[in-house]
């Protein structure tokens, strides 16, 4: 009987092995699968919220949004032009006087005259644009309709304007519709289109790399509605307002204008799971003018976490939830200060690998006793 338990621990010890290769495999796995991404992405929004509260990337409050909401408006049968589209060309000018760093704007321009509902206001809108582009780079956002077809602009308006200031405005959602990313430009038949982040960088030095928004970077953003803009007519304080600013002229109000988002960096309204879209274009520019994007661990550094998480099944029963819950703690903080570093890490997989590991331990641990 007693040569049995030499060979029962060998056993014992090789089942140990066996299985914990067998869950850094699974955790791979699991890894690389689409559940996986959304729990890793979940916590990856966490781990922003917590970067803000505790530990905000310092960038320069040089970004300022003019919103051009109305209460007042009304359907497009009602009113053709809008009071957005009305206010424009006066918004524009009063942009442009302030001497900003760049005008990006987002209001979408008609597809047609306008003439008919507002003598005068194709020129009007056509001069504007002309002198905010004379005043600063100017970027004109393009959208796309439901057949994801470029919705087209009245050329007359865009008589004064490089056709090199026309940007996309679509933005990139993850699997869980969520606005995390950089896109620099979208194919088109005419090549690479820039995206309005895209532009600004290239346009302003900065550096242009794609990857994920840093959403731990920089203040909140402040915004000045078009209304009370109109009622400043001193160039001082216009300078004062947006003199060496990148100013989004867009509006934020609208539900077509809201989109989710890891954390809320709106200043002007309580934070909210679907923020202004505006904010996502702002805090791509952000990132890719004053940091860089976040980029994502390889996998090979993911895999080493795995088989780390799965060598906890090695552990003996009693102690493995223990080391089981200190090998998670560390994993999530080494996860939060690798983002604040710039890399995202997965914890998904490693955290599951983990679990599974002291579960095996557990049952190991019952198989060893009754031998």
């Amino acid at each position: 009987m007693p040569p049995s338990a030499p060979h029962d621990a060998r056993a014992t010890s090789l089942a140990a092995y066996l299985a914990a290769a067998a869950l850094a495999l699974a955790g791979l796995g699991f890894h690389l699968s689409p559940w996986a991404e959304r729990a890793s992405l979940v916590m990856l929004d966490a781990g922003f919220g917590l970067l803000r509260a505790f530990a905000e990337k310092p960038a320069p409050d040089d970004i300022l949004i003019v919103g051009m909401d109305d209460p007042g408006a009304v359907a497009s049968a009602v009113d053709a032009a809008g009071p957005a589209l009305r206010k424009l060309p006066d918004v524009l000018s009063r942009v442009a006087r302030g001497a900003p760093r760049a005008i990006v704007l987002h209001v979408a321009l008609p597809r047609a005259s306008l003439d008919a509902a507002v003598p005068g206001l194709d020129d009007a809108l056509a001069t504007a644009l002309s002198v905010a582009q004379a005043a600063a780079p100017l970027a004109i956002g393009m959208t796309v309709d439901g057949r994801r077809e470029v919705v087209p602009i009245h050329e007359p308006l865009l008589r004064g304007v490089d056709s090199r200031a026309l940007v996309f405005t679509l933005l990139p959602r993850d699997e869980d519709g969520v606005v995390r990313r950089i896109v620099t430009g979208l194919p088109t038949q005419q090549g690479r289109w820039p995206t309005t982040s895209g532009w600004v960088c290239q346009v302003l030095a900065g550096r242009c790399e794609e990857g994920l928004v840093d959403y731990s970077l920089g203040p909140a953003y402040r915004y000045m509605p078009s209304r009370r803009l109109l009622e400043v007519r001193d160039d001082k304080a216009l300078a004062r307002l947006f003199k060496g600013r990148v100013v989004f002229v867009a509006p934020v109000a609208g539900p077509d204008d809201r989109v989710p988002q890891p954390v809320s960096m709106s200043g002007w309204e309580p934070p909210a799971p679907e923020p202004s879209s505006i904010l996502a274009h702002a805090q791509a520019v952000r990132t890719l003018l004053h940091g860089q994007p976040v980029r994502e661990a390889p996998l090979p550094a993911m895999l080493v976490g795995i088989a780390a998480a799965a060598l906890v099944a090695l552990v003996a029963a009693p102690l493995a939830p223990a080391v089981g819950a200190l090998a998670a703690m560390g994993t999530l903080l080494a996860g939060l200060a690798a983002l604040h570093e710039g890399w995202y890490s997965p914890l998904a997989g490693p955290l599951a690998t983990l679990v599974a590991a002291v579960i095996v331990s557990g049952l190991l641990g019952r198989y060893r006793t009754r031998s």
